[in-house]
């Protein structure tokens, strides 16, 4: 089969081969009709650009990186598989390639960022780790190199670019939904500190209360690390309170801890919702597979990296640099079986 080359789809688009290397570029100056002419005869000739001829042309790699957790927090999470697979399918769609990093130990010793960008492998970082501790962003943001969070945000760092979930609003809106059931008493299973999810959804809860003129205790706050077995804990606490102390409702940070407070509360005797109303957010797959099944705000997290991905790319296509890029999504409430009014008096 004889190769499709760029001279052949010019020919038939009859513009000049630059005029077809400008369109695959996405370069300006190029008209709506000519560029939607052109791109029609790439697909009805099945023409794929030849990788190395286009960055040379460019000046640009066509390369992003996904910076993603060490090892055995990304590959054992449901949640950053969907991110990864989300990217890659934007980046594909774009034209681009997706290169595979990792924030460990020697990628920040090594600053191998440095390493991505003097190649001119990449065009950009996506990063995906949302810990509130990564100064070497500082450091991107310094040197201005294209990069933008996903899912995670840091206010200390005003020029960086991100798109993520409103988590100040999700933990203000579970709160508020507790309350509009008639709870008084809510606690609040917390996350990790060191991720800004954390951290807004606790201020979100604490903004609820307020507005509601309830009285915010510090000891109703408990942390779960947004792990399973530290959830059961975080409940153990709540439960050692004397019956008329302890929360009627309780907010977790995410499902994962939500579905073991479930757990453990039934397993000690408890009947959900009828003791203690829970709450979630994620809308993970066990979301469904709990009874009841749980009340939670749904992330979409292979939409939102998908989106993501696609905004930093057109921003890369646009001005060869990504521009402040800060887009915040509002997460859905899903009501399922897990919550309900309060039933007063109760006792184990």
């Amino acid at each position: 089969m004889t190769k499709i080359t760029m001279k052949d789809v010019a020919r038939e688009a009859k513009v000049s081969n630059s005029t077809v290397s400008l369109v695959l570029n996405n370069a300006p100056g190029i008209s709506a009709e000519t560029r939607e002419r052109v791109w029609s005869i790439i697909k009805d000739l099945k023409y794929i650009p030849d990788a190395q001829a286009r960055r040379l042309s460019s000046g640009r790699s066509h390369m992003v990186a996904l910076v993603m957790p060490p090892w055995s927090a990304a590959f054992a999470d449901p949640y950053f598989l969907e991110l990864m697979r989300g990217t890659l399918e934007a980046v594909r769609d774009k034209g681009y390639q997706m290169l595979l990093e990792v924030s460990d130990q020697r990628f920040l010793d090594h600053k191998l960022w440095n390493d991505l960008f003097a190649g001119k492998r990449v065009d950009g970082l996506l990063i995906a780790t949302p810990y509130l501790d990564q100064h070497y962003l500082s450091e991107l943001v310094k040197l201005g190199y294209p990069t933008i969070l996903v899912n995670g945000e840091r206010t200390d760092l005003p020029e960086l670019s991100f798109v993520g979930y409103n988590d100040l609003h999700c933990g203000e809106e579970a709160t508020t939904y507790l309350i509009r059931l008639g709870h008084r008493r809510i606690a609040h299973i917390a996350g990790a500190m060191n991720h800004a999810s954390a951290v807004n959804r606790l201020q979100g809860y604490k903004n609820a209360m307020h507005k509601a003129g309830l009285p915010f205790k510090s000891e109703d706050v408990v942390m779960g690390e947004y792990m399973p077995l530290e959830a059961r804990e975080a409940v153990k606490v709540l439960l050692e309170k004397k019956t008329e102390d302890r929360p009627t409702a309780i907010f977790c940070a995410n499902d994962t801890m939500a579905i073991s407070a479930i757990t453990y509360l039934q397993e000690n005797g408890y009947i959900i919702p009828r003791d203690f109303s829970i709450i979630g957010v994620d809308d993970t797959g066990g979301a469904t597979r709990i009874t009841p099944a749980l009340t939670t705000f749904r992330q979409d997290i292979f939409a939102l990296a998908r989106r993501a991905a696609e905004l930093f790319i057109d921003s890369l296509e646009m001005k060869g640099t990504a521009g402040i890029i800060q887009d915040h999504i509002i997460m859905q409430l899903i009501e399922r079986d897990s919550c309900a009014p309060p039933e007063e008096p109760r006792s184990r």
